[in-house]
């Protein structure tokens, strides 16, 4: 039974990912900050000694050799990433962060390596609302610098950071042809996360977007437009699993998982008619569609490296979401 190390284990997308490993028979070993690793552990407790968890408080800087100790593959699904701060520090933490990560890895011997990347690697920020089609091969074109600009917004930052850490893993793959590596860029994602999910909110991740669309004062305007494209978190999740499997190649294996478009007009619209007793909850969507032109994604990538060429489409993702947050909502006592 091969041993997976999986990088945040108690979020949204590592979650499912180690549900999904466990169902299909791995060992899997968690990483997780000591703040969750006890929920974390908890939650798995019926696989027994199929599952553990590693307390790693940073990627960046913890010491890493326990997590990577007897493993046979990695799914590096927590991000380096710091959520603020300055520009070159951001950049500089996504990439140092990144190959620390794979460095440790590699020496324990990993084979397999399979890493979550992003969309927004394949596309600049300024064509995201613009009518063209992105695939597996297309790489956005800001640059460092351009992050390090005054007037870089907080986007384009993070844009720059996912692609320099992208570069950082195909780098890396390159000094270590000994190992397999695969990326897989997902849109936003929405779904049910998995088990492990530690959070005492009743949203995280892309899920807060979703939940938006109940949640807020009596008239509000639809939520911000983002780009429509959209996976169900556990379509992203099996694109990872079954990339474990994809037989090594010296070419790029980067996958794009993409299951569908809907935008926040359609969502609400359609959610008033699925589902009366939230009418009163949704926001106002009789005005003029928010989005005329957005970028589509090429997901022949997916179902060519990992046969993923089925999706779960965006009205059940919506559904399965919004009741997901309702029973949130319960559970922790939330008045509405």
């Amino acid at each position: 039974m091969s041993l997976v190390v999986v990088t945040g284990a108690s979020g949204f997308l590592g979650s499912v990912i180690i549900d999904q490993l466990l169902e299909a028979g791995y060992k899997v070993r968690g990483t997780a900050r000591s703040s969750r690793a006890s929920r974390v552990q908890a939650a798995y407790a019926s696989f027994g000694s199929q599952f553990e968890v590693t307390v790693v408080e940073d990627l960046a800087t913890s010491d890493l050799t326990d997590a990577f100790r007897n493993a046979d593959a990695l799914i590096h699904v927590g991000s380096p990433l710091s959520s603020g701060g300055e520009a070159a520090f951001i950049l500089k933490t996504a990439i140092s962060g990144t190959e620390r990560v794979l460095e440790h890895a590699a020496a324990a011997g990993v084979k397999k390596i399979v890493v979550t990347a992003s969309i927004v690697s394949l596309i600049h920020p300024k064509l995201v609302f613009t009518n063209v089609t992105v695939d597996a091969n297309d790489w956005n074109t800001q640059t460092y610098e351009d992050a390090l600009k005054p007037d870089a917004t907080p986007f384009e930052v993070y844009s720059v950071a996912k692609k320099t850490a992208e570069e950082a893993v195909w780098k890396f793959a390159k000094s270590h042809p000994e190992i397999d590596v695969a990326t897989v860029h997902p849109p936003y994602l929405y779904g049910i996360p998995g088990r492990g999910q530690a959070i005492d909110a009743p949203a995280s991740g892309t899920n807060h977007h979703i939940y938006k669309l109940i949640s807020g004062p009596k008239g509000r305007p639809l939520p911000p437009p983002l780009n429509p494209s959209f996976a169900n978190v556990a379509d992203a999740a099996r694109a990872h699993v079954t990339a474990l499997k994809v037989p090594p190649s010296d070419k790029l294996k980067r996958i794009v998982p993409v299951g569908g478009r809907f935008t926040w007009k359609q969502a609400a619209e359609y959610l008033a008619k699925a589902r009366p007793e939230l009418r009163e909850r949704l926001p106002i969507f009789d005005g003029p569609e928010q989005v005329t032109a957005a970028a589509s994604f090429d997901s022949s990538s997916a179902a060519r490296l990992v046969g993923l060429d089925e999706y779960i489409g965006w009205q059940e993702t919506l559904e399965t979401t919004i009741d997901h947050l309702l029973k949130r909502e319960k559970d922790l006592g939330i008045a509405v």
